[in-house]
């Protein structure tokens, strides 16, 4: 397996503002490498594309098909990560398109049961191009964190953390006016997309409420702001993602939406609330923090993520369907 070698990439505008898509690409990477896969990520340090086996592209985005059809001109196997979830009916024209983006890639990789199902209500994909393969976690988010980082950054000790781009789709509008309610401390990680809703945040914040820009991937900063938070709380309209899977392995509880994923994920392990009820956000919060379960609660939710997602767990799965896939 160690002459392996693979090239990620995915569409040219993605980190125009930087969010959980980087973190996606560092991890795959990190634990592929760690498995004895030779893994570039597509820029300036990367090689031409004829040294590579096989590519594995992030997004079914409009602008993937430029280096979707370099790869499938050059005979490269295509591995093709969807990364999307879709909360309405897609355009005829848009399943059109998606589907010549599929008929490209040698396998389509979902990363649970519940996005495969949201993908394939409008997208025809072949059985055997289906693999599942769960989110993996770095190892980073096992190393003993320094709390005293946090410091550097902001001065709350008891405080909701709330990790991803500032934008409606995620709800944080909600859970400031859930802050407010109950006069807790938050900390908003992750940069806006949506410079409007960002200020109508921001105004409605109180003195308590921080936010800061995008911080690097499983950087010792980032850790450090997860270990010393009481909650995280992301009840998003679409699903919290891996964000969620990090605050699981470092024991903090959570607080999120109900639906597929979530449920597919954490069972009934962590605190569900409705998105539109700041109410009953506040009460999830709430609920999370003063539960007489609470323990019970984060130590199930943690040992059910580290058996599925772990760096242990899933690097080798997928460095092994790599090589199954590209011989």
């Amino acid at each position: 397996m160690n002459d392996l070698k693979f090239i990620l990439t995915t569409y040219s505008t993605a980190f125009t503002v930087s969010g959980g898509g980087e973190s996606e690409l560092v991890q795959v990477a990190e634990i592929l490498r760690t498995s004895g896969v030779h893994v570039d990520i597509y820029g300036i340090g990367s090689r031409p594309l004829n040294f590579y086996d096989g590519v594995i592209h992030f997004s079914v985005h409009a602008d993937s098909h430029a280096i979707l059809r370099e790869a499938a001109n050059r005979n490269k196997r295509i591995f093709l990560w969807p990364n999307v979830w879709w909360l309405e009916p897609v355009p005829a024209s848009e399943v059109e398109r998606i589907q010549g983006i599929t008929r490209m890639a040698h396998k389509l990789l979902f990363k649970s049961q519940a996005e495969l199902d949201n993908f394939t209500q409008y997208i025809q994909v072949p059985a055997e191009k289906v693999e599942i393969l769960p989110t993996c976690v770095s190892n980073r988010f096992l190393v003993p964190p320094d709390k005293d980082l946090l410091s550097t950054v902001s001065n709350s000790t008891d405080f909701a953390l709330c990790l991803g781009l500032i934008e409606p789709i995620k709800n944080q509008l909600q859970t400031i006016r859930a802050l407010n309610e109950l006069k807790l401390d938050g900390l908003f990680v992750g940069g806006a997309r949506d410079d409007d809703y960002y200020r109508q945040c921001v105004a409605e914040a109180h003195s308590g409420v921080t936010f800061l820009p995008f911080i690097q991937p499983c950087s010792a900063l980032l850790r450090s702001i997860i270990a010393n938070c009481s909650v995280m709380a992301e009840p998003s309209i679409d699903p919290p993602g891996r964000s969620s899977l990090e605050g699981a392995i470092m024991q903090k509880p959570l607080v999120m939406s109900d639906g597929p994923w979530q449920r597919e994920h954490f069972e009934d392990d962590v605190w569900y609330t409705s998105t539109n009820s700041v109410d009953a956000i506040a009460r999830a919060i709430a609920g999370a923090i003063n539960d007489p379960d609470r323990e019970a609660k984060v130590t199930a939710t943690y040992e059910r993520v580290m058996a599925r997602h772990s760096a242990a767990t899933i690097g080798p799965q997928i460095a092994a369907l790599l090589a199954r896939e590209s011989i």
